[in-house]
C-alpha cells in the first residue's frame, strides 16, 4: 500500500492550502474541494518535527511552527 506525507501544499485551482497531511493508499494529495492534485506551496507555513523548547521544558513530535506554541521561543536542538 502506498502512503504519502505532505508539508505546505496548495490547490492550483481554488488556492486552498494544507500545512500537514498524510495520505494512505496514494502518494498524491488531492484538494478536498476540487479533487485536483495539489502542488507544493513555497509560501506555506513552517513545520517542525521532534523539537524541544528549553524555556517550557516541552517536546513536540510534530508542530506547524518554528517556535514553541506555548511561549513563542525558538526551538532548541534535541
Amino acid at each position: 500500500m502506498q502512503t504519502g506525507s505532505f508539508f505546505g501544499y496548495k490547490c492550483p485551482q481554488c488556492n486552498s492550502t494544507v500545512d500537514i497531511a498524510a495520505v494512505a493508499g496514494s502518494n498524491e494529495l488531492l484538494c478536498s474541494q476540487c479533487k485536483v492534485p495539489m502542488v507544493p506551496d513555497p509560501n506555506g507555513r513552517t513545520s517542525a518535527a521532534n523539537v524541544y523548547c528549553a524555556n517550557c521544558k516541552t517536546s513536540y513530535g510534530l508542530v506547524n511552527s518554528d517556535r514553541c506554541p506555548q511561549c513563542g521561543d525558538p526551538f532548541s536542538s534535541m
